[in-house]
């Protein structure tokens, strides 16, 4: 009996006791969980034409296909502010790609994204990556798995193969982007489907798939994937089973540079180019001393060409913004100002990312014919950190800048000239290459040859 009624007790008590106990040990879990994960932010890497920069699609593609692990494709993203993501595509013929998790670091990183349904028909697919409100673009050949494979044989074969163009930049270190490719020639015996690729050579490798729809010779884009590992001459060899060939890629160092400036008024420092539209005519281009003008400090640059000149610019640098002291109406030939106007342009900024886009001031004047124009250049960030080869030399960490000019009469809205500029500025080196079109036909191009800067 004493035994029964302790017994009772004690359940009483646990009774009374469970509810404040669980109680404080609900306020302690609320006291220890953790805050909600921030979502990061950053942008996708992507080359001027909007493909994904570098990107890679892994596995093979065929209708009615059940996806493995190695169906995936692998992207870059600058990373900004760590935290949460999310990565995926729109569903394109059946299936799409997706990744989320948390970024736990800044800077540059490679995620891959799986693929995620099954392709329904043949062709090329065109995916539209997202991340963060940017945007970049990746192929996907899909593969009829009804269609036999095609007989062809390599052009060259089996010497050399027979190469109409080698594509892209190949610098050692740096990420293969969808620029790095090679064209070579076949001979299609009888329509089907191909699978041609080479083996990893120091850390990259070509290949290429698809269907062939008629015989006869074509070309064929190989594509390149990887990040080449040494500065060397890489050979790579094709075998289609009865026909062989090899090609040859050459891997550069990057240049070694001394500033952080995208362009540099180091006195003394000097840069020559080469005249791609007046061929055989070099511009050079040297710093001088300092200029007050315009209520501020100029670096006076003299430029030297063989046909026409000397000209003299005006440049400076205030907080990381680039002004050039001109004729605002320098950059357009559609009209002239009546008397001459300066004033400054800021061409340049540095901390750039991918899409940043500014414009300048609102130039205003009467032309030589007696309009009132009113004028203005937008310019934007193509890619942030491109690497390039010019003249033989290997440029990375490039801006690539397009710039628009603008123009309206009173009263009516501003509209684009059939004018475009491209401008490449590699960090301590300064502009490496410039064109200049007008409705698509070249005025002016010129390409970076020697340079010393101080």
């Amino acid at each position: 009996m004493l035994v029964s009624c302790l017994n009772r007790k004690r359940s009483l008590i646990h009774v009374f006791i469970s509810p404040l106990a669980i109680l404080i040990f609900a306020a302690c879990q609320r006291g220890l969980s953790p805050d909600p994960i921030p979502v990061s932010k950053g942008d996708l890497l992507k080359d001027s034409s909007g493909n994904c920069a570098p990107v890679l699609v892994s596995g093979t593609y065929h209708t009615n296909q059940n996806f493995s692990d190695n169906n995936y494709i692998e992207v870059a993203v600058n990373v900004t502010s760590t935290g949460s993501y999310q990565i995926g595509t729109d569903t394109i013929n059946g299936y799409s790609f997706k990744v989320n998790g948390v970024f736990i670091s800044k800077g540059l990183v490679h995620v891959k994204m799986s693929a995620i349904g099954k392709p329904i028909a043949a062709g090329k697919d065109h995916f539209t990556i997202q991340y963060n409100g940017s945007f970049c673009e990746a192929v996907v050949t899909v593969v009829d798995t009804t269609l036999k494979p095609a007989v062809f044989s390599l052009k060259g074969s089996p010497g050399n193969c027979m190469i109409d163009t080698v594509y892209g930049s190949y610098i050692k270190s740096i990420p293969l982007d969808t620029n790095a490719k090679v064209k070579i020639i076949v001979e299609v015996n009888s329509t089907g489907t191909y699978n041609i690729n080479t083996s990893t050579v120091n850390g990259y490798a070509f290949s290429s798939s698809g269907i062939f729809t008629a015989t006869g010779l074509q070309s064929l884009i190989l594509n390149a994937v990887g990040t080449p590992v040494n500065a060397e001459t890489d050979i790579f060899n094709l075998n289609t089973g009865t026909s062989s060939c090899s090609f040859s890629i050459n891997v550069l160092s990057a240049v070694n540079v001394l500033s952080n400036d995208h362009y540099p008024l180091s006195i003394n420092s000097y840069w020559t180019y080469d005249d791609l539209v007046h061929i055989g005519d070099t511009i050079k281009e040297t710093v001088h001393d300092s200029t007050s003008l315009n209520n501020g400090f100029y670096k006076r640059i003299n430029e030297e060409v063989r046909i026409g000149g000397p000209y003299t610019y005006f440049y400076r640098n205030s907080n990381s913004v680039y002004y050039e002291y001109a004729a605002p109406n320098k950059y357009t030939t559609l009209f002239q100002y009546k008397k001459p106007v300066y004033a400054d342009i800021p061409f340049l900024k540095e901390n750039l990312n991918p899409g940043d886009a500014w414009e300048t001031p609102e130039y205003i004047d009467t032309s030589s014919n007696g309009d009132i124009i009113f004028l203005k250049y937008e310019f934007t960030c193509l890619n942030a950190n491109a690497a390039v080869t010019i003249n033989g030399k290997a440029f990375i960490d490039v801006y690539e800048i397009k710039m628009l000019p603008l123009i309206k009469t009173p009263g009516s809205t501003y509209t684009y000239t059939s004018e475009e500029y491209l401008f490449y500025y590699a960090k301590g080196i300064g502009l490496i290459y410039l064109k200049g079109t007008l409705s698509g036909y070249v005025q002016r191009e010129i390409q970076i040859r020697n340079w010393q800067v101080y």
